[in-house]
């Protein structure tokens, strides 16, 4: 690779699980179309036919292929091979995996290729939630060391993974970003009011939201209850949970038994959170695993709500406590309920939200996070340069 290789675009392969929704496939795609694209051709490519995001891809921008590899098992040679041939088709210099699966099949296409390509893992995941999990993370474990580079999307996940004692050649630390301009609280009180009254909230009720998809670790139940403890204690307090999936039923029928019809809605799936978010006075995260680096944390926190969160991840380098929304530790319920409960100041509610906004826009904006992308990914090629790879794999 000459010098002069550095001014033609350098052309970039993300690899994804899916194209589902998701925090790591949302951050992926927001990263693609925000990279500049005379400096840079991308590529997507997903493993299995999940595509629910795929509208979301600017393909204004995104000026190399899209597709979906079909993959049928857990190592799909025919997959792999696609991949490859996509890597000497479109001459990639630079392989972008979300997560360790992906990062599988990136190491794999390398090796069919013969490219001498870099690989970059971008590493959403933090706890892992079952011995299986562990078992795995042992076989990803060279794969990660053995990367070009180990982002991390917070600092407090780069702890965690040091005191477990995993390392890569490289890594770096660069927070989630969003477009706080999109994510700007601009609805006005008679649309704010008419958005409730679709779920049967009045302009002065305390609605508390919840945005997130509906599976058993976002723990939905812990907020009901801490509703229900409020609500007996004679607080008018409403709950909107914002979004849908396999726990739904579940959470319905809790809500049921917990006599909670009147006071919870629940929006289903739905394209647009904002309008949702911007009818809430406070939105709760109360995951017990999972989050790394909340997005949905900081687009509610954009829209000028205070955020109450599950101590984990990445959450208390997003939420100072009594400054920006409160943190409380999982499963905490009680924790849960008085942070709720000072939260009703509305005074105190909307300072905080503002606190929120100016958080995010200070540290946690789109453009912090692709200013960061880009010159990690110029330094990569860089460095290809000085260390004079060749083109192929010896």
């Amino acid at each position: 690779m000459s010098i002069s290789a550095l001014n033609a675009p350098i052309n970039i392969l993300f690899i994804l699980n899916s194209v589902d929704v998701g925090g790591a496939e949302m951050q992926t795609i927001t990263l693609m179309n925000g990279l500049d694209p005379q400096r840079f051709r991308l590529s997507l490519a997903y493993l299995k036919d999940e595509d629910d995001l795929l509208s979301k891809i600017d393909r204004d921008r995104i000026n190399g292929s899209i597709f979906c590899c079909y993959v049928t098992s857990k190592i799909d040679w025919r997959a792999a091979r696609t991949l490859a041939a996509t890597i000497c088709k479109e001459s990639i210099d630079i392989v972008v995996c979300a997560n360790t699966y992906p990062l599988l099949y990136g190491w794999l296409a390398r090796r069919l290729s013969g490219r001498a390509l870099r690989i970059v893992e971008v590493f959403h995941t933090t706890e892992l939630a079952t011995f299986k999990d562990w078992c795995q993370m042992g076989l990803y474990r060279p794969l990660l060391l053995m990367s070009d580079m180990l982002v991390y999307v917070c600092e407090n996940q780069r702890r965690y993974w040091r005191s477990r004692l995993l390392a890569s050649r490289q890594e770096v630390v660069i927070h989630n970003g969003i477009d706080t301009d999109h994510f700007a609280n601009r609805y006005s009180e008679a649309e704010i009011v008419n958005f409730r009254t679709l779920y049967r909230f009045s302009s002065t009720d305390y609605v508390v939201g919840l945005c997130a998809n509906m599976r058993p670790e976002k723990a939905h139940g812990d907020l009901l209850e801490a509703i229900a403890h409020l609500r007996n204690g004679g607080v008018r307090i409403k709950c909107l949970l914002i979004g849908d999936g396999p726990e739904r039923s579940a959470i319905e029928t809790k809500i049921g038994q917990m006599d909670l019809g009147t006071d919870v809605s629940i929006t289903g799936l739905i394209a647009d959170v904002r309008p949702a978010i911007a009818a809430c006075d406070v939105i709760v995260i109360a995951s017990h695993r999972v989050e790394t680096f909340s997005i949905a944390a900081l687009e509610s926190m954009a829209l000028g709500k205070p955020m109450i969160m599950t101590n984990i991840g990445g959450a208390s380098e997003q939420v100072v406590h009594a400054d920006n929304g409160y943190l409380y530790e999982r499963g905490n319920i009680a924790a849960l309920t008085d942070s709720l409960l000072r939260l009703t100041d509305r005074s105190h509610c909307k300072q905080l939200g503002q606190n929120a906004r100016l958080t995010v826009t200070e540290k946690f904006s789109l453009t912090a996070m692709i200013d960061a992308y880009e010159r990690l990914f110029v330094g990569l090629m860089s460095s290809a340069v000085l260390a004079g790879d060749g083109k192929n794999v010896s």
